[in-house]
């Protein structure tokens, strides 16, 4: 029984990890898919994260920090994609850019509104889903869950049925994989590309107000820690898939909470320079995994190419 709650507890921790990469991720796979690399996703992390948090410390209300998230990133890929897709300027640097700015803007209205005083808020409730919370030893770290892991279930499959079978998801590969051909079609290749940043980008927003309202509870300098890296690099290791992209984000996330879970257990013996390791191995892990699956990794063909029209 001791050891059905250890496995409970860490599937649960790493599901809940798992949840803003994997929203992240989703949002870059669309991005991508319609040929526009957003390498600026932690910068929107972090200023969805704060004015999340300020938001919902200020209202008392998690949704409208939610929202908020969601405001803020598309804000800032409305940037991208003038920058990008209208100005048709190199999107690594527009990309870097904006992680600077989000940066720098989440520390200085932090540092601004709050000082140097930490300010938490009160913990979210959980949500059980009746029957499937009963199961034994899956049960409760699946479904009894915070709202935005309900959320990346649903958005897994929702995206899978997007970039694959309707018409939008038709025009947003079209344009990632050949913009001339689209563009001799009919389709609007900026349009196509604006909208599919602007979802990507309020997505991330989104996962960085869940990393702040529903795990930390609390805004800091780099909340993040560069998990929005991370998730660019799953969407390589996914081969810009929704599913498998949600597959390396559990992945990432499951080996964060064994780090996490085992930390005690170290210092108790003696050797907390393992625990250093362990927090490390996470990113090691998807280090490798990247090398190994980018070897047959194949992305959109015109990923990271402005398109001119002749």
């Amino acid at each position: 029984m001791g050891f059905e709650r250890v496995v409970s507890s860490v599937l649960s921790l790493g599901v809940t990890l798992s949840t803003p990469l994997a929203i992240a991720g989703i949002g870059e796979v669309i991005s991508e898919r319609a040929g526009v690399i957003d390498l600026g996703i932690d910068g929107i992390m972090l200023l969805g994260a704060f004015i999340g948090f300020h938001v919902s410390l200020q209202t008392g209300n998690p949704y409208l920090g939610y929202l908020a998230g969601v405001g803020v990133g598309v804000l800032m890929g409305l940037i991208l994609a003038v920058l990008s897709v209208y100005l048709k300027l190199n999107q690594a640097i527009t990309g870097m850019g904006l992680y600077f700015l989000g940066f720098g803007l989440s520390d200085f209205f932090y540092r601004t509104i709050y000082g140097e005083k930490e300010v938490y808020l009160p913990p979210p409730t959980p949500l059980s889903l009746p029957v499937l919370a009963n199961i034994p030893v899956i049960g409760p770290p699946l479904f009894q869950q915070f709202d935005m892991v309900y959320f990346m279930y649903a958005l897994v499959p929702l995206a899978w049925l997007l970039i694959n079978r309707t018409k939008l998801g038709l025009w947003i590969r079209s344009v990632g994989e050949n913009p001339k051909a689209a563009d001799a079609m009919g389709v609007n290749v900026s349009m196509i590309q604006t909208v599919s940043v602007l979802v990507g980008a309020g997505l991330a927003g989104l996962a960085g107000a869940f990393l702040s309202i529903g795990i930390t509870q609390v805004f800091y300098e780099n909340l993040t820690y560069g998990i929005g890296f991370i998730a660019i690099g799953l969407v390589y290791f996914g081969k810009w898939s929704p599913v498998r992209t949600f597959a390396g984000a559990l992945l990432f996330g499951l080996s964060w909470s064994v780090a996490i879970s085992t930390q005690s257990y170290f210092n108790a013996i003696g050797r907390p320079d393992l625990v250093y390791f362990l927090l490390a191995l996470p990113y090691l892990i998807i280090t490798l995994a990247l090398v190994i699956v980018s070897r047959q990794a194949r992305g959109p063909k015109w990923l990271g190419r402005p398109y001119i029209r002749e």
